[in-house]
């Protein structure tokens, strides 16, 4: 069992967590969900033992194993994959010099290397004793290549770092998970996989995550970690059983909201007119009788004053619901019609670090059709979005009138160098904005006050892609080509992003495993496997 009670922390002015307590037991999931920066990472870190709370406390068993699979490894991209994932490079490395040592030891060329290999042998074994081949398993069962332990971890893609940051973190054989956004760069085959993982896992489990499908398949029950007033609070059932009980919350809050109004105004008015009242009666008269009642109808407007101020400061005062305002306001502009036929390409092969990734892909892609790209991680997507935008040596043709529009998905990454700047200085490069245009824009994706003059390298991930959708938007695009655009998204941002796209009148080419986007918006679904690309 864990039990968190009464967790808080604060950075510098900021009460990032508040009093945040929750029970996982074995067997249990507890989705965290909230806005990006809300202090979800903040929240498994102090869990992990990371990070010290400024309030309240986390408890376990002494025995308690946590394995953590952290989000994304920028600050890493120079340090070798052993330094980066040691429990994994580890074990992988004593399982594979077991398997070598047990071939020397049953073709031995003398007696001498003999020994030399009984003594490594056991050695290794040491090393290995915790693990019973379940980790090289899940290596494979992951779709992972042979990565060495001396690769960077900066060359790794997105895909091989979160797959490599789940296997480290079961290395160890927890007895307790800690996963923030485990999804992330996943592909369908690797989604699979790690459902797998947690069903068979038999420890609570904490998981950060915007992944709708695998919150409505795995949570037990959701934690929402809510931005402005740093509380968190738990709805029983999974992502979907919460987003009804939120919904009907909101919409009590509303009710209740509403009610307390209309009470106020009615007080209010009521109050004015025993002013009014006891005015005209003292000014019209001076009999003293009259000039009595005068001041016992002014006595009565203050007390009822009076319990309007108390109503106003009491404990049981309704706020005023935030709506949806939380939500990244994305509107595309309408795009130009370009034709019915925007785009041709093949036959066309990509090429990624001298190795042809795709051979002789032919597609087209007509106004207003909507194409899904999966695939495994590495097999070619990203790259062939790549090609289309370079126009690949004259085997990719648009009309004249398109205009493309490209997100990258390292334009989410921390790491990323050709983002710099602030979010201010981003969008006016990006178009022809003045200052308070461009504050404005940036508004409608949650940029406000001095979050404008933020420096770009000290962005979250969901805000960098905030930023970076920003920029899309504001460019009027006819034909877009997305490289995961729900990437750090969290789930409110995500679904302001597909109401938005479900308004964008030009056509869209978007690689992503994000299941409830392909099921909400794949016209037609195109996949790589074994170097071929075709539609399913």
């Amino acid at each position: 069992m864990l039990q968190v009670s009464g967790l808080g922390k604060r950075f510098g002015g900021r009460q990032v967590i508040e009093e945040a307590s929750f029970v996982v037991n074995d067997g249990e999931r507890l989705g965290v969900v909230g806005a990006n920066g809300s202090g979800k990472t903040t929240l498994l870190r102090m869990v992990a033992g990371e990070l010290a709370p400024d309030a309240g406390a986390v408890a376990m068993t002494p025995a308690t194993r946590i394995g953590y699979a952290r989000q994304g490894f920028a600050g890493c991209a120079n340090e070798r994959a052993e330094v980066v994932f040691p429990s994994l490079f580890t074990l992988v490395g004593a399982s594979r010099r077991i398997e070598e040592l047990a071939g020397e030891l049953a073709h031995p060329r003398d007696e001498a290397s003999y020994d030399a290999a009984a003594a490594a042998y056991e050695r290794a074994v040491a090393a290995a004793e915790q693990d019973d081949g379940a980790v090289l398993a899940a290596w494979r069962a992951s779709g992972l290549r042979d990565v060495a332990p001396g690769e960077r971890a900066g060359a790794l893609s997105g895909g091989e770092q979160t797959k490599l940051a789940l296997l480290d973190a079961l290395a160890i054989r927890p007895s307790l998970l800690l996963l923030d956004e485990p999804t992330n760069n996943l592909d369908l085959p690797a989604l699979a996989w790690l459902d797998g993982v947690l069903a068979a896992f038999r420890g609570p489990v904490v998981l950060v995550s915007h992944d709708r499908a695998l919150l409505d398949d795995h949570a037990t029950a959701i934690l929402e970690v809510d931005a402005r007033s740093a509380r968190a609070t738990t709805c029983p059932g999974n992502y979907s059983a919460y987003a009804a009980e939120k919904a009907r919350r909101h919409e009590e809050q509303w009710a209740a909201y509403r009610q307390q109004q209309q009470r106020e105004r009615r007080v209010e008015r009521e109050v004015r007119a025993i002013k009014d009242a006891a005015m005209r009666r003292h000014s019209l008269t001076q009999n003293d009788f009259y000039r009595r009642k005068a001041k016992i109808l002014a006595r009565r407007a203050v007390v009822l004053e009076r319990r309007l101020r108390r109503e106003v400061a009491g404990e049981r005062r309704v706020e005023k619901p935030h709506g949806r305002e939380y939500r990244v306001k994305a509107e595309f502009a309408s795009a130009g019609r370009s034709g019915d036929r925007m785009l041709d390409a093949g036959p066309l092969d990509v090429v990624a670090g001298g190795r042809t990734l795709v051979h002789d892909a032919t597609f087209s892609l007509a106004w207003g059709e909507r194409v899904v790209l999966v695939g495994p991680n590495g097999s070619g997507k990203t790259s062939l979005l790549r090609a289309v935008v370079a126009g690949n040596a004259g085997a990719v043709h648009t009309s004249p009138s398109t205009r493309v529009g490209y997100l990258e998905q390292a334009e989410a990454d921390a790491g990323d160098t050709t983002l710099t700047g602030t979010p201010l200085s981003v969008m006016r490069a990006a178009a022809p904005l003045s200052e308070t245009e461009a504050r404005r824009f940036l508004h409608r994706f949650l940029f406000s006050g001095d979050d404008v003059h933020t420096p770009v390298q000290r962005l979250s991930y969901g805000e960098r892609r905030r930023l970076a959708l920003a920029r899309l938007v504001a460019a009027g695009a006819n034909l877009l080509l997305l490289d995961e655009p729900t990437n750090h998204l969290d789930i409110p941002s995500r679904e302001a992003l597909e109401a938005a796209l479900d308004a964008y009148d030009g056509a869209m080419l978007v690689v992503t495993h994000d299941r409830r986007f392909i099921e909400r918006f794949a016209q037609r679904l195109f996949e790589i496997e074994d170097g071929q690309l075709r539609e399913i």
